[in-house]
């Protein structure tokens, strides 16, 4: 069993409140007393209870985080960035992984209240109406990363989705593409409709025809079958839902015998650290993670320290940025055939 505060006070020869005001700072002793705690505290290695601390103070300096599915490469980047963030400002961060599973969040979220969780981020990719009334009966502070809720007033910071598939689509563009197609995610992904309307703007604002359109799953294998649907339709040029969609378009196009980019052009979305790595390395938008993981533990942060009032409502919207690699070209002579059989526009 380890030493008790009893000890520390026993070695030190004073009382078991004055080791509590010294060890928590609370209150300034005289620089001999505060140097005798101490230097027993030391010899007896003596850990503070977190529990009590935590019953005393009513915090327990950690934070949940509540993430979609660990297995996709984006959230353990934004996972790192909120761990960042937290240790920054002097928290722990207890992780949930939700398997991709929204009743299983719902779980995640009842067990992290029950930890006494100072506040929860939660990063999802389908935040849903459940979720956001489950959040507002309970106590504990909460902000979404990367999604919201629509009709919900619960904090949300996010990257400008729309803007960011505008972003990748003007640059295609740039370099000449007019046949240009989207592979999308289902509508349940977080802003797979936003990064479709921004395909959809950058066209229109150029004056080119709608975008064709192949819904994958937001994987790797619905990016790949998603590709081969485009093959013969005539498309130039993809803008991708994320990286990971991108990446199994990339598969695709490879078995086919397309080269990348002279064949076709293929943007993503994210900027995993996988999408530096790809052959040919991947053109791409990316989301601002460090930025996303830093606003929602410190806006967090204010709001329990008393510093920042009451949760904002609404989403804060970050910008995007283009990434250029080598899997965009500019237009070349070689152009498939037009066959658009299967696909929405």
């Amino acid at each position: 069993m380890g030493a008790t505060i009893d000890d520390v006070a026993a070695r030190s020869g004073v009382s078991t409140a004055t080791v509590s005001r010294v060890l928590s700072g609370s209150v300034p002793a005289r620089p001999e007393t505060r140097e005798r705690v101490l230097s027993a505290a030391r010899e007896l290695d003596y850990r503070p209870s977190g529990i009590a601390r935590a019953l005393k103070r009513q915090e327990t300096r950690t934070l949940g985080l509540v993430i979609t599915d660990i297995t996709n490469p984006f959230y353990p980047q934004l996972v790192r960035a909120v761990e960042s963030a937290a240790h920054a400002r002097g928290y722990a961060i207890l992780l949930a992984n939700g398997g991709d599973d929204p009743a299983r969040e719902l779980e995640h979220l009842d067990l992290l209240v029950e930890r006494r969780v100072d506040g929860i981020v939660i990063v999802s990719s389908r935040m849903t109406r459940r979720h956001a009334e489950r959040l507002r009966r309970t106590s504990v502070p909460a902000v979404l990363v990367n999604d919201s809720v629509a009709g919900s007033d619960l904090p949300a910071v996010t990257t400008a989705h729309r803007r960011g598939a505008s972003l990748a689509t003007e640059h295609l563009i740039g370099l000449g593409h007019r046949r240009i197609a989207h592979i999308g995610a289902p509508a349940d992904q977080a802003a797979s409709g936003q990064r479709r309307q921004g395909v959809r703007d950058a066209l229109r604002a150029a004056d080119l025809d709608e975008p064709l359109v192949a819904i994958g799953d937001g994987g790797v294998a619905g990016g790949a079958t998603a590709a081969e649907a485009l093959i013969g339709s005539g498309t130039t040029a993809i803008v991708a839902y994320n990286d990971l969609t991108a990446i199994g378009a990339l598969r695709a196009l490879r078995r086919a015998g397309i080269a990348v980019p002279d064949g076709i052009s293929v943007v993503g979305f994210d900027d995993i650290d996988l999408a530096a790595w790809t052959d040919p390395p991947l053109t791409t938008i990316r989301q601002p993670t460090d930025e996303l993981g830093r606003w929602a533990v410190e806006h967090l942060a204010d709001v329990l320290a008393g510093n920042g009032g009451s949760l904002r409502t609404g989403p804060v919207l970050l910008e995007p940025a283009l990434i250029v690699r080598e899997s965009t070209a500019a237009l070349g002579a070689w152009n498939l055939p037009h066959h658009a059989g299967g696909l929405m526009t």
